[in-house]
């Protein structure tokens, strides 16, 4: 009987290792990784935030949403107790305040819930609300769209004049 020769054995090697590899399956991502955005529902201006250590960028009074930081990890699957330790620099926001404690930026740190999701989604929507209150969301969508699961996009006061 003829041995099969080294040629013989890759072509055979390198014709089924695409077999094996189809015939694989693929586990469930563990984790995911969201883009990070600031929603500010304040009058403060928000010099610098961090979700986990993860950068955020910054914000203006009644505003957010428009850029996009990367990123944050969180689970492909939610579970209770999942939690997120928000940083942040306030200021005031409005232009001209020469107060000693509305100039000079003031840290915060919360840890806040990451809400409820089904399924991961590429955004983690930080919203910044009134009394240091801050929302984690991690969605597809932007405040503002249709079905979006957390608040409204912000929105100045009618008396607010900057």
């Amino acid at each position: 009987m003829k041995r099969p020769t080294i040629l013989t054995l890759c072509a055979l090697a390198l014709l089924t290792l695409p077999l094996v590899a189809c015939s694989s399956k693929k586990p469930a991502a563990e984790s995911y990784s969201a883009n990070i955005s600031a929603y500010n529902h304040t009058e403060d201006y928000i010099h610098q935030f961090y979700v986990d250590g993860a950068g955020g960028g910054n914000s203006r009074p009644y505003g957010g949403g428009g850029s996009f930081v990367c990123c944050v990890s969180f689970p492909a699957k939610w579970r209770t107790g999942l939690n997120a330790t928000v940083k942040w620099t306030t200021s005031s926001g409005i232009p001209g305040d020469t107060r000693p404690d509305a100039i000079k930026p003031r840290w915060h740190e919360k840890i806040v819930p990451i809400e409820k999701y089904d399924e991961p989604g590429g955004l983690l929507n930080v919203h910044f609300l009134p009394n240091n209150e801050v929302r984690l969301i991690i969605s597809n969508k932007r405040a503002g769209a249709k079905d979006y699961p957390g608040p409204a996009y912000p929105v100045k006061p009618a008396d607010w004049k900057w």
